[in-house]
Formats: structure tokens, sequence, C-alpha cells
């Protein structure tokens, strides 16, 4: 008996043993640091990789694992982001603060400092999640900063009870958040955080909101690996549908301000963006751009469409009162299709003060294919279009011959297909003109609407106005009626 005994002592030994090791294992994956008093964890992407750009998460830990040794923050969801796989699906940066007491915007600060001196980041995929405190602390980051993290993850972070107004939607209701909360907790009311997602409901704000069914506080690891209990509700249309949550991070880009003007906006199932004329006068009538994004830009999340092409047309738009315009910016989850037209011309019927002698249509690489594909399905709907690395094999110029088009296409791109159509153009005596970028590859969108030193125009025919600027030509062009 006395042997047995002893030998089951020794077996849980050494299971104990090997268990710590295996906690250690995973928690030396990530670096001890310490930045003005804060201690952190740093997990650097896996295979890292100097040319790549990658994403960074700021895990803000619970109430119950304050301290300065840096250890007790290495909590449950640490661990499954070390995970082997995990890391190849998602290579990013994880960086783990430890505080002494609630967070706050010094450790905002701090962890801004630490980030900014991390080699290759993409600062357009920064987010920041948390449980209990850190749920709190998630929200307390994006309030004191709306534009630096891409989105937010904050699970049983409505507060305790005693914790009144710390949450303002208004200032919050545009950046993306995945709320987690189990209706028995008691410790961060459950009611609180539905009083929160109802106010982001009543403002069209973009949040997510998953109810854990028959639970309590300890929720927080479900957000990482799903449960069978979760009834996720969104609070409007603005919200990306994807149910797997790291997926739905991953896809998040932070906006730049130059997309704050956008109105977002669904008509039949078809998302959109808006910018209006500057100081819109009733009495004037104003040219609609309708913007075409390439397939980077696909989704139904109306964020995905703001390329860097749209950015460049849209602070053109905003310094020049000569091209004052409506800008029109679809989002599509797939190609571009004749019903996408159609949406696109019964948004336009209702704006007002439109000049409907003054429709422009143009896009790059995916949206210059589906700018060939709207002036084939109505070519006198359009005044002027433009096609950025866009185009196939099966497009009939004649039906378009007399459009005023210009095309952009790098030599260093599958240009022969945009030669193809342009020496179509030529042999019909069309109205296009076509500027090669020479030394350049596929990424040329920008280029359109800033012009570039390496660009070489060629004419069709002697009907192409010869004007060199790409938007003074596209504001000169209207429709014969």
């Amino acid at each position: 008996m006395k042997k047995t005994l002893l030998f089951s002592l020794v077996l849980l030994a050494i299971a104990t043993v090997a268990n710590s090791k295996a906690v250690e294992d995973w928690i030396e994956l990530y670096e001890p640091h310490v930045y003005k008093d804060m201690p952190y964890r740093l997990l650097r992407p896996i295979n890292f990789d100097s040319e790549m750009k990658y994403p960074v998460i700021v895990s803000l830990h619970s109430g119950g694992r304050k301290g300065t040794d840096n250890l007790k923050q290495m909590k449950t969801g640490l661990r499954i982001f070390s995970g082997e796989q995990i890391r190849k699906d998602y290579p990013c940066y994880i960086v783990a603060p430890q505080s002494q007491g609630e967070w706050s915007s010094t450790h905002l600060k701090n962890i801004k400092d630490i980030i900014k001196d991390l080699p290759s980041v993409d600062p357009k995929k920064r987010y920041v999640l948390g449980h209990s405190m850190g749920g709190a602390g998630t929200y307390k980051f994006i309030q004191t900063d709306t534009n630096y993290f891409a989105a937010a993850a904050p699970s049983a972070g409505s507060g305790l009870p005693k914790h009144e107004g710390l949450i303002d939607p208004s200032i919050i209701k545009d950046v993306p958040i995945w709320a987690f909360h189990g209706d028995k907790d008691k410790v961060c009311p459950y009611d609180k955080a539905q009083k929160i997602f109802a106010k982001m409901q009543e403002l069209g704000g973009n949040m997510k909101f998953t109810t854990w069914k028959d639970e309590n506080h300890g929720v927080a690891v479900h957000m990482l690996t799903g449960a069978d209990n979760g009834t996720t509700e969104l609070s409007s249309s603005y919200c990306d549908q994807e149910p797997e949550f790291l997926k739905w991070l991953f896809a998040r880009k932070r906006t730049p301000e130059w997309t704050k003007p956008y109105e977002p906006h669904v008509y039949n199932d078809m998302p959109y963006r808006l910018l209006n004329p500057k100081n819109f006068d009733p009495q004037k009538s104003y040219p609609v751009i309708v913007a075409l994004h390439s397939g980077a830009g696909r989704g139904s999340d109306n964020h995905n469409q703001f390329e860097k092409w749209l950015g460049a047309l849209t602070a053109e738009h905003q310094k020049n009162k000569d091209y004052n315009s409506y800008i029109l910016a679809p989002q599509s989850p797939g190609s571009w299709t004749p019903k996408h037209l159609q949406k696109v011309k019964e948004i336009i019927s209702d704006l007002p003060s439109v000049d409907m002698n003054r429709i422009y249509v143009f896009g790059h690489s995916m949206g210059g294919s589906g700018t060939y594909t709207f002036v084939q399905a109505d070519p006198k709907y359009f005044a002027a279009a433009a096609a950025s690395a866009g185009g196939g094999d099966d497009i009939d110029v004649s039906i378009f011959k007399d459009l005023p088009m210009w095309i952009f296409f790098g030599d260093q791109d599958r240009i022969e297909r945009a030669r193809t159509v342009f020496a179509k153009m030529e042999k019909i005596g069309g109205n296009m003109k076509f500027t090669t970028w020479v030394g350049d590859g596929h990424p040329v969108a920008p280029q359109m609407i800033t012009g570039a030193d390496n660009g070489i125009i060629q004419f069709s025919s002697d009907r192409c106005d010869p004007e060199p600027d790409f938007l003074k030509w596209l504001f000169a062009q209207k429709l014969p009626r």
C-alpha cells in the first residue's frame, strides 16, 4: 500500500513538473520587457519577414491579474495565440502589458510608444481586446483615440455596477467592435452591455454583440474558441457578418481621416459610401463620380472599398472647387455586373441636384474591368470613363467607341490586354486615350489621379481631348444632350 501511494505521488510530481514545463514553454515565446515601469510581454510574428507588414494585437488583462511580476497577465487567451498553427494562420505581434490598477490613457500612450518601435508593423491593422477590467480598458482605449485601432473586442467589458458613464457609444460608433457577454454575469452586469448595444443600434454604429446564454462572468476564452451557446446581433448593416472572430478581426483595417465625410448606406443589399458636394447648393447641379473598387475591396463591410486611389481623388475633391461633385463608392462581394450598374443608377436618380449630363465611372483592376462592364451595359449613361489596369478578352469596343475613355496600365503588368483594346479603338476611330506607366507593375491607380513623370499617352483618333491632366479632362466631358 505504501509503495503504491509513493509511486502515485512520484507520478503526480512528474506530471506536475511536465505540466509546469509546458506552461513555461508557451510563456517563454512571449519576451519579457518593461517600458516606463510598465511590464509587458511581446510575441513576435512567426517566421518573421522584414518585407511584410504585420498586425498588432494589444491584449488587456482582467482585474485579477494586476501586478508587476510580468507573469500574472499570461492568461488562457495568450496561450491560444501562442499555438503554432494559429501563428501561421494569423502572423502578428501580440503586446500583453501588465497594470497595477485600472487601464488608463497613460497605459495607452506607453503601448503606442512600444508599437511605434516594432519593425514591420501594419499601422492599418492594430487591434485591442480584453476581458472584464481588460474589456472596460478596451472601451477606454478606443474612446481616448478613436482613430488608432482598426477594431476592438471587449469581453464582459461593461464595467462594475459602480462604474456609470464609463462608455459613450456616440464617440466610438464608427470603430468596428465585437462585444461578448454572459447573460448571467453579475460582476459586470449584462444589462449594462445591453444598453450600450441598444445605443449603438440607435446611432447606426458598428457593433456586433454576442450573448453567451446561461453563462456568468468567466467567458473570456469563448471569444477565441467560440461556443454553441452564443447568439450574435448586429447594430446596423454597417457590421461585417463574418461569424468567426479571428477572421473578422484580421479583416479589419483602420480607415484614414479622409474617409470620415463618406456617408454609409445600403441599397437593395448593396453597401455604398457617398461623399456629398462641399457647401451643397440646391440651386446648382453637380456631377457624379462612380468609383469602383478592385478585388481587394470586395466584401460587405462598407469599408474595404476605401482604397488608396480613392483617397487621392477625395483630396482633390476637397481642395479644388472645380471638382466639386458627388462621389459614389459601391461595394461588391464579387465581380462588377450590370446588376450593380442598375442599382447605382437608381441611387443616383434619388440624389438631389445631379447633373445627369456629367456622370462618370472609373476604377482600378477589378474596378477597371467593372468600368468596361458598366459602359458596355449602357454606353449612353456616362459622360466619360477611365479604367486603370482593368479589362479582359470579352470587350466589344464598338459598343462604346463614342464614349470619351482614358485607360491606364503599367508596362510591367499584363498590358497586352490594354494594347489589344486600344488597337481595336484605333481601328474604328474611337475616343480613347491610353497612358502607359513605364517601368511600373499593377498598383498604379493613384497615378491616374495624381499623374506621374513616367506616363506616355497615346490617342486612338483626333476625336480625343488632348488635355493631359486627368481630372481636368474628366470634368470637361459632358453628354451631347
